[in-house]
């Protein structure tokens, strides 16, 4: 039996849903492609029906959701390839280079698995145990300096990516395995020394990793505020989130500070918590500390079978030493299978339906291209060159309508920042006032003491702790503010700004409609599944993919404004945090330190409860100089992130009026060649229509088997 045998024997289990794909076929032909999936799982099964060697010592069926979430990848790889050369031969607008950045995003797609957490929680621990080797090193001090992903590769090998001065990665360079660790970890010394180096991939012949798994470590969250920051840069790129706590020291207020500010900002409603090292815990007292920390866990959760108790370390020694029952008492099989639940049924059907449905709406395009062609080469030259003189006019006209509904997008946006500086400006003079009141309230654990000799360090301590506690507050306060008056104005904005340009586009679509349908004597095209239905959704299925990241590309559901929206909301929540990261308590450190307020015999309690108020009015200071930048700046990231829907409207607006001058000047060049490259054209398009329906056959065949 072949190796990918196992794999194939669960594939089209591993899909079932009781959802429908977004342009779901009538019941007979949805009967067709299921009969004809099971056909093709049936062949594959039979073809080839070993055991894939995980290197894990897993039971049949390891990675088989992996497995089939891959073949469906290639398929979609292949339907682009087929229909890149229709489209070239076309030879209208921008399709190609829509495939070629619809296939580059399709090929690459990949399972990214951030493993976080705080330092000596046994993250690197955890990724060497899900690989079954120790690939990443694992000291007992801070260790891991930059981010670490773990792909696929033949042989082992590593590349580390120089860091540029504009924070981009530079040329990777090629190091041996046995040299990471003298680039990715922490030196004794350098505990604050940003890194030279953006990132490292270790590329390992894993099972896991050869089914799309990239698997990434990450410094430790209560570490060095540089290295801090590398973590939360790459929290967005991530599939998911598998975040290690102790259970011996589980949820500390660092831990819960980076799951109240960071983790949904960044739209990631799903995490995998790991209990760890829960084989330290004393037997007797392991169900009362599993049931503390889900306790605490749960206003995190999206689903109470989203916390796992593990022995990373056995689970590691198990897989080296092929120990079956050592691993299955590890923990980490079941969280194992939980990720790939996860990753192939929600995460990768998005991952397929959404370029699946890109490429749908390039193929119905394609197919209206080809008529529309075939009935302008029934023209004479004569006649076409009449009708291309013909609608340059309204074109023209169109490019200024176009202009016209830019421009008011443009000065809604300039509105939409003054509300949104306004509301910030509220907040951030909310936050100043509850400074006192939050530093009273709190007790710290450091506090001035009655010895002489190290008043000044008890101070620094208690100044930092208070201060750290304050700067944790406003992100806090600042986190909720996003989700529940930031998020809410913007999508308000949004929403008046498409009722603004509906009417315009409205219009502008049904005068382009208007000149096609003079072109060839009448509508050309069909009401078929896949189709926008709206003019604005037909403007950004033309553009957004050109405006939007590929990791921000919008996945399922409608090319609209708002489902642009979703798609830019973790990228303006995280834009806009970088105003608000918190306070440094040196500066705060230097105007207490310079105060007369404990020269002299004050009592204790009070000099404790004058550090409180001291350190709180150095913060509101703080706050307040920074206020004005902070409200221009997050003005202005907000306003930068919706720009790209203005840009996508614009983009498709000047698509449609490309593609009539592209059409009709084509066919012209092709007459005006002779009547036998019109006849020869006509062929070709016969049989690139024959060849459109076989692809978009296909493309039925696998958007029915990823929803199954």
């Amino acid at each position: 039996m072949g190796p990918h045998g196992r794999i194939w024997s669960r594939a089209a289990s591993s899909w079932r849903s009781s959802s429908t794909p977004c342009w779901a076929p009538e019941a007979s032909a949805g009967r067709r492609c299921r009969d004809r999936s099971r056909s093709r799982h049936r062949a594959a099964v039979e073809e080839g029906s070993g055991q894939v060697d995980t290197g894990h010592g897993a039971a049949d069926g390891a990675y088989a959701g992996y497995g089939a979430w891959r073949a469906r990848q290639e398929t979609l790889v292949g339907l682009i390839d087929r229909l890149t050369p229709i489209v070239a031969g076309l030879r209208i607008g921008a399709g190609v280079k829509k495939l070629d950045s619809l296939k580059q995003r399709a090929a690459s797609e990949a399972f990214k698995v951030m493993i976080v957490g705080e330092f000596k929680r046994g993250k690197s621990t955890v990724i060497n145990s899900m690989l079954g080797e120790k690939v990443l090193p694992s000291f007992a001090r801070p260790c891991t300096a930059i981010i670490n992903e773990v792909t696929w590769g033949d042989t082992r090998s590593a590349l580390i990516y120089p860091l540029e001065a504009d924070g981009s990665a530079g040329e990777p360079l090629t190091v041996g395995v046995d040299e990471i660790a003298d680039y990715v970890t922490i030196g004794a010394d350098d505990d604050n020394t940003p890194n030279p180096y953006e990132r490292a991939v270790v590329r390992w012949p894993l099972e896991l990793c050869r089914n799309g798994v990239v698997v990434v470590d990450s410094p430790g969250l209560n570490e060095a505020p540089e290295r801090e920051k590398v973590t939360l840069n790459y929290l967005e790129q991530a599939d998911v989130l598998v975040f290690v706590v102790d259970c011996q020291a589980a949820m500390s207020r660092s831990e819960q500070l980076f799951l109240d500010v960071h983790v949904k900002a960044r739209g990631h409603e799903d995490v995998f918590y790991v209990g760890n090292k829960i084989n330290l815990v004393e037997e007797e007292e392991r169900e009362d500390v599993q049931r503390e920390i889900r306790k605490r866990l749960s206003p995190y959760l999206s689903r109470p079978d989203r916390v796992f108790f593990v022995n990373a370390r056995a689970a590691l020694t198990g897989r080296q030493k092929g120990d079956p029952d050592l691993l299955a008492g590890s923990g980490m099989p079941e969280l194992e299978r939980g990720l790939e639940e996860f990753l192939t049924r929600e995460r990768g059907r998005a991952k397929i339906l959404s370029p699946a449905r890109e490429l749908k709406y390039l193929l119905i395009e394609a197919r209206e291209q080809i008529d529309r062609k075939e009935a302008l080469l029934t023209q004479d030259v004569e006649e076409l060159r009449a009708t291309y003189e013909r609608v340059q006019g309204p074109l023209t006209r169109l490019e200024q309508n176009r202009r016209v509904i830019v421009a008011q997008m443009e000065e809604h946006l300039r509105e939409t920042r003054g509300e949104v500086e306004g509301a910030t400006r509220r907040f951030m003079d909310r936050v100043a006032a509850n400074i006192p009141t939050w530093a009273q309230e709190y007790d710290p654990s450091n506090t001035i003491g009655a010895n002489p000799f190290n008043a000044r360090e008890k101070m620094e301590a208690a100044v930092k702790e208070i201060t750290d506690h304050l700067s944790g507050r406003v992100q806090v306060e600042f986190a909720q503010w996003q989700e529940n008056e930031l998020k809410p104005l913007v999508a308000r904005r949004v929403e008046d700004m498409e009722r603004m340009i509906d009417d315009d586009v409205k219009q502008f679509v049904t005068r382009i409609d208007e000149i096609r349908a003079s072109l060839t004597a009448g509508p050309v095209g069909t009401e078929e599944d896949g189709k926008p239905s709206t003019p604005i959704e037909r403007l950004l299925a033309d553009a957004v993919s050109f405006v939007l990241d590929p990791a921000t590309a919008v996945s399922g559901g409608k090319f609209n404004l708002r489902s642009m929206l979703t798609a830019l909301l973790p990228q303006i929540a995280v834009g806009t945090a970088a105003f608000l990261v918190g306070l440094g308590p040196f500066v705060i450190l230097g105007a207490v330190l310079g105060s007369t307020v404990f020269k002299g015999a004050l009592q204790l309690n009070k000099a404790n409860r004058r550090l409180k108020e001291q350190v709180a009015e150095q913060v509101q200071l703080e706050l307040r100089k920074q206020a004005d930048t902070d409200v221009t700046n997050l003005g202005e990231e907000v306003v930068k992130q919706l720009r790209k829907m203005r840009d996508a409207i614009a983009q498709g607006l000047d698509a449609e009026i490309k593609s009539i001058r592209d059409e009709v000047g084509a066919a012209l060049r092709t007459k005006e060649q002779g009547e036998s490259d019109a006849k020869r054209e006509s062929t070709e398009m016969r049989r690139y229509a024959q060849e459109l329906n076989r692809v978009d056959e296909s493309l039925a065949d696998l958007i029915m088997d990823v929803a199954m």
